[in-house]
């Protein structure tokens, strides 16, 4: 039965790809606001955990706005969706007409200094996208990903990403391949914005002690790696702005707990302050805060 489930969401994407594919741009992102709008209103996927997330995030905002912008953030995550269909299609030329770079020198000074480079993001914006506009730039670009349910779509993403020149890590394997491609002077995509469960550091994230991923900080710190964070905005008509940011190491010596915690708040802190000047951008149906604090799990525990 779940072969035959399989199957059948592999049919409907390749279906769904190709009408895309044959759209204008603006009408494919026109459809991407739709497929968001129905996720929300209609088959109100994960729409409470959105919901929730928003509330603890702005405690301050009424529920009026907090639908507005839980609404926003499908719309926008619809379009993404739309956007990565069509990467294919996307030229380097392409790319470059459609992503414009802030702060672009960051990535030319941090694969000069020859250490590797480690370009992290959150789940914010179109950050496949970010990834492709920088792999179109010219430098060479592993990315580290998580295995989807049904490898069929699996293989469907990672074909979309090595159509850019982006080559796949999968996170089961990642370690080794990340330490050599750092040797190799090469760049490597990461997200570190999601729940960590028991594995992860707790560090402030939005108001909130949230379990983080401690691998960008361990890898910075262990090979001198360059830390680059980019934060991708959409635009008017399919363009988008990525404002990159270094995070620096500075006063982190050695790979010791207390290291890991600061570096990783740092850049937690950066997604942070784009998520609070566009919190439509953010992907809000991620259970972010599943994990609890050891303390609190003690306490609710008596």
């Amino acid at each position: 039965m779940k072969m035959v489930q399989n199957y059948v969401e592999f049919a409907l994407v390749l279906l769904v790809r190709l009408f895309i594919q044959l759209l204008p741009l603006r009408i494919a992102l026109w459809f991407g606001r739709g497929l968001g709008t129905l996720a929300f209103s209609v088959l109100r996927i994960r729409r409470r955990v959105a919901i929730e997330n928003l509330s603890r995030a702005f405690p301050e905002k009424t529920l009026q706005d907090i639908n507005r912008l839980a609404h926003q953030s499908y719309r926008i995550f619809g379009q993404n969706i739309i956007e990565f269909m069509r990467l294919p299609k996307a030229s380097p030329e392409v790319l470059a007409k459609l992503v414009t770079f802030v702060n672009a020198h960051l990535l030319a000074e941090a694969f000069a200094a020859g250490q590797g480079t480690l370009c992290l993001g959150g789940h914010f914006g179109n950050w496949e996208l970010m990834g492709a506009a920088i792999r179109a730039l010219g430098y060479p670009m592993f990315g580290l990903v998580r295995e989807q349910r049904n490898h069929l779509i699996d293989k469907i993403i990672n074909q979309h990403r090595a159509s850019v020149g982006i080559e796949a890590i999968p996170l089961g394997m990642a370690v080794r391949r990340i330490i050599r491609a750092f040797k190799q002077n090469k760049l490597v995509a990461m997200l570190g914005d999601q729940d960590a469960h028991e594995e992860g550091v707790f560090v402030d994230f939005l108001g909130q002690p949230s379990s983080t991923a401690p691998g960008p900080a361990i890898f910075a710190l262990k090979t001198g790696a360059s830390l680059i964070f980019g934060t991708p905005v959409r635009e008017k008509h399919g363009h988008h702005t990525v404002y990159l940011q270094k995070i620096g190491t500075e006063g982190l010596n050695g790979i010791t707990e207390e290291n890991i915690r600061i570096l990783t708040q740092r850049h937690a802190r950066v997604l942070e302050e784009s998520i609070r000047k566009w919190p439509d951008h953010w992907f809000w149906m991620h259970k972010r805060w599943k994990t609890k604090p050891p303390q609190e799990e003690q306490n609710g525990s008596k």
